[in-house]
């Protein structure tokens, strides 16, 4: 059970770990052949991260196991892997908590509810669509890929990591992943992809760890934090994905308001608004500033396309409300389609669940963010709701639902909210400038 303070629930009190550093001891042997594996034999670095995360879970339990979700699944984007590691922990981690509930260790809460249905409504509108196309059908490896998700979410609402460990993991990760990105990434047409992203993907992946670093340099105070900020941000740039600039602009925006009073939230929306009125190309400028060199006629086109598939993919919607499309299927119905006529994604990740998989199945995931980041927070958790509400406003402009390698903070964020959404309204330990306000 968890244990409940005063002032709320602290990090540790949510799940324990061995504390002892003889529970160490067995992965001592197994990491020069974890080693050995990933410089001596690449084909085989999906079972020597396997025998890694089995040797952590082993030792910690599904708490350490989720955690080490996000550098596994880099690790496995670096390597020949792919999203091979990042499904074989998410497994692991599922039957991790398995075990614990029948032991009577794992806390099931209203929200598994809604992440059953979600999954329910995914799964019929896959196998039952409502238009089939038996000469071409719909691929599986999205399905799966956000099934994962919603699995790994489960698992952590019902024994969920420390918060604040989850936006430390992230955000290391993330600063990792943008010096390895700035030193070994490609570049198509002057932007920067690698991770087998990209750009507009990649800057996706990058905006969640640059938020959290920017989360936890004001809840802790610690300008260390900037440091992998400003390497997922100069990484970010590189990408020149416009996206991605929403994505972090609102997780940061959410950074700075959350906490404050109400006055100060006030006076903050007030600024942006004035700024945006007395500068009009305000906006052009810092989308000038992350698109660097990238043609208007090709912005204008982009917007374009994405315009005509957004419109077609909302039609689909309200002609088939129920069932939708089927899940996977939009760019080959928007290739056969003589409005469109161009193999295109929806590039909206609302959209899509609302055209492939119905309306119902979207709003049933609205619900889960709602019930997740609809509140304020304070402490790690005002963190998680960043995180959280960054990958929302990032769902506008990329279908990365389906993505683990993109989507592993999002689900580790939301289930520690969901966890903590029954408690009280100082989730966790406050930071002490709350205190000092106070």
């Amino acid at each position: 059970m968890s244990r409940v303070t005063r002032g709320g629930v602290s990090d540790g009190a949510l799940t324990r770990a061995p504390s002892r550093s003889s529970t160490w001891v067995p992965l001592l042997p197994a990491s020069p052949l974890a080693a050995y594996l990933l410089i001596g034999h690449p084909a085989l670095s999906v079972l020597a991260m396997g025998i890694v995360c089995l040797g952590l879970l082993a030792v910690c339990g599904p708490v350490a196991g989720s955690l080490c979700l996000v550098p596994l699944s880099l690790l496995g984007a670096v390597q020949s892997g792919g999203p091979i590691a990042a499904l074989a922990g998410v497994a692991v981690v599922t039957m991790a908590v398995t075990l614990r509930s029948v032991h009577g260790h794992a806390e099931f809460r209203a929200s598994h509810a809604w992440i059953a249905l979600l999954g329910l409504l995914l799964i019929l509108s896959f196998v039952f669509p409502a238009v089939s196309s038996p000469s071409s059908p719909a691929p599986w490896t999205d399905l799966l890929g956000l099934l994962a998700g919603l699995t790994l979410l489960a698992a952590v609402t019902a024994v969920p990591p420390p918060p604040g460990a989850v936006a430390r993991v992230t955000a290391v990760t993330g600063g990792l992943a943008g010096v390895y990105l700035l030193v070994v990434g490609d570049h198509a047409d002057g932007r920067l992809e690698g991770l087998g992203l990209n750009p507009n993907y990649l800057g996706a992946l990058l905006a969640l760890p640059f938020v959290a670093a920017v989360g936890l340099t004001r809840l802790t105070h610690r300008p260390a934090w900037l440091v992998p900020a400003a390497a997922c941000l100069a990484a970010m740039a590189a990408t020149q994905s416009r996206g991605a600039l929403a994505a972090s602009t609102a997780g940061v925006a959410v950074v700075l308001v959350q906490g404050r009073a109400r006055s100060v939230q006030l006076a903050i929306v007030g600024a942006v608004v004035a700024i945006g009125a007395a500068l009009p190309g305000a906006v052009g400028a810092a989308e000038h500033l992350v698109a660097g060199h990238r043609p208007d006629t090709e912005l204008s086109l982009n917007t374009a396309v994405r315009e005509h598939a957004a419109r077609l993919a909302a039609e689909v919607a309200a002609a088939h409300p129920f069932r939708g499309i089927g899940y996977g299927t939009f760019p080959a119905y928007a290739a056969k389609s003589p409005r469109l006529g161009l193999y295109i994604a929806t590039h909206d990740d609302y959209l899509r669940l609302a055209a492939e998989a119905g309306l119902l199945t979207l709003v049933t995931f609205l619900i889960l963010l709602w019930l997740g980041a609809g509140r304020r927070r304070s402490g790690d958790l005002s963190v998680a709701r960043a995180i959280v509400i960054a990958y929302a406003v990032g769902l506008f402009f990329a279908n990365q639902l389906a993505s683990l390698l993109i989507s592993l903070p999002f689900w580790l964020s939301l289930g520690c909210l969901l966890a903590a959404s029954r408690r009280p309204q100082a989730d966790h330990v406050r930071s002490s400038r709350e205190e000092h306000h106070q």
